[in-house]
């Protein structure tokens, strides 16, 4: 194998295991800065599942000489076959590295359907359930819905009409300013598209369960959204404004059992005494903390940039020798 992709291959491994306590020991950067966190949470567990499958599929195609496209679907058939019955040791290695590029892809594949067609029943039998039981009202643009609920709740149910959903009990509880803010942290999480980022992080979560990296990046972007959408409502109706709602909303809340559905995006959910303390306190300078945040996303960057140049040979050479039936490379006789 050369060296790129050996280096590919670490640069997986070692980012699964001790990605996250890198990245955490950053978090107080990615408070100052936390668009610019979401953007290298999302780019770090996309980059370790593309070079995942990379260098799976190029390491497959070095290892039984596949050149070119036309090659390369040669050698993916002739690693297949060998998966179903080896007829030489010397080809176990590539059967086995694209065996695994398979099942990633598979798992991938399996786990998103599932997760959107979840997801859209949700939304669907939630939608059509406000539409019977609520009011509705428009603010800033979007429809809220207003539910009879004890519970000081708001959230919103993104998708297709989307729309915040508001109870009554945090209409009883919330000042107008209060509530604003909460309306404001909603529409924040409609407009910036949230729930692609959190569906997509969830995805690689639920379907690689043993990676550290990609439970934790399910975690952090959760986190940084609520942050992200806390800045915004903050900038329009004050931080202390949000913080007092979020701290009514939660303390009201403590002893409640009923629960935000599926596939909703709550305005109070974990972490709420961080986010308080976070948007009453002074934070580090945003800019130094976005040049740091930055400079460390030429990681995924660089990876993604190695995953493309050892696939792409494989995509491009000259298929000739192995479509024609003359021995590869790495047959002994050559």
């Amino acid at each position: 194998m050369t060296p790129l992709l050996i280096g590919l291959f670490a640069y997986t491994a070692a980012l699964a295991a001790w990605g996250p306590r890198l990245m955490r020991s950053c978090r107080r950067w990615q408070s100052s800065a936390p668009r610019l966190g979401l953007v290298l949470w999302t780019a770090l567990a996309t980059s370790w599942i593309v070079s995942v499958v990379s260098a799976g599929l190029a390491a497959m195609a070095q290892l039984s000489g596949g050149l070119g496209l036309a090659g390369l679907l040669h050698a993916c058939l002739r690693a297949l076959l060998t998966i179903v019955g080896v007829h030489s040791l010397a080809d176990a290695p590539a059967a086995i590295a694209l065996l695994g590029s398979a099942v990633v892809l598979a798992r991938l594949f399996t786990v998103a359907a599932r997760h959107a067609r979840q997801t859209r029943q949700h939304r669907k039998l939630h939608r059509q359930t406000l539409r019977s039981t609520s009011d509705s009202a428009v603010h800033d643009g979007v429809p809220v819905a207003v539910v009879e609920a004890e519970q000081a709740a708001a959230y919103c149910v993104p998708g297709q009409d989307p729309t915040v959903v508001l109870t009554t009990g945090a209409l009883r509880r919330l000042v107008p300013a209060e509530r604003a803010a909460v309306l404001a942290h909603e529409i924040a999480h409609l407009r910036g598209k949230h729930h692609f980022v959190l569906g997509w992080t969830a995805i690689l979560a639920r379907a690689f369960p043993f990676v550290p990296l990609l439970k934790a990046a399910s975690q952090e972007t959760a986190r940084l959204v609520e942050w992200i959408a806390d800045d915004q409502a903050g900038r329009r109706h004050g931080n202390r404004a949000v913080a007092r709602a979020l701290a009514v909303m939660a303390t009201s809340n403590r002893n409640s059992t009923t629960r935000v559905p599926k596939a909703a995006l709550a305005a109070v959910g974990s972490g709420v005494p961080e986010r308080v303390r976070r948007l009453v306190q002074p934070r580090a300078a945003a800019r130094s903390a976005s040049w740091r945040i930055a400079a460390a996303l030429a990681l995924p960057v660089i990876a993604l940039v190695a995953a493309a140049a050892v696939l792409l040979p494989c995509a491009t050479a000259d298929p000739t020798p192995i479509c024609s039936g003359r021995p590869s490379l790495t047959d002994p006789a050559y």
